[in-house]
């Protein structure tokens, strides 16, 4: 059952998909509160629920942190007249 479920992880590339949807949480969290001026809350209904519980907003050093379900992470960083970046 172990090798089943291992191989099914592979196949279906879960870690890759993780690490795309951290980014794009990261990504796109940074450009809504930093670049539009919103509120956390109202960027995080654009997300999906599960995501929304794994992002933190650090205003003072500009960054947006997205973690996978404790297989990694993307923070996104804002840098004024450049936008928002993936660190990772």
């Amino acid at each position: 059952m172990l090798v089943a479920a291992f191989a099914t992880w592979r196949a279906l590339g879960v870690s890759e998909l993780l690490h795309i949807g951290t980014g794009y949480a990261a990504q796109q969290t940074c450009a809504c509160v930093f670049i539009s001026g919103r509120t956390l809350p109202s960027c995080t209904t654009e997300l999906d629920p599960l995501a929304r519980r794994l992002l933190s907003v650090d205003v003072g050093s500009n960054e947006v942190t997205a973690r996978g379900i404790g297989l990694g992470a993307a923070v996104a960083r804002y840098e004024p007249g450049f936008g928002c970046s993936l660190r990772n």
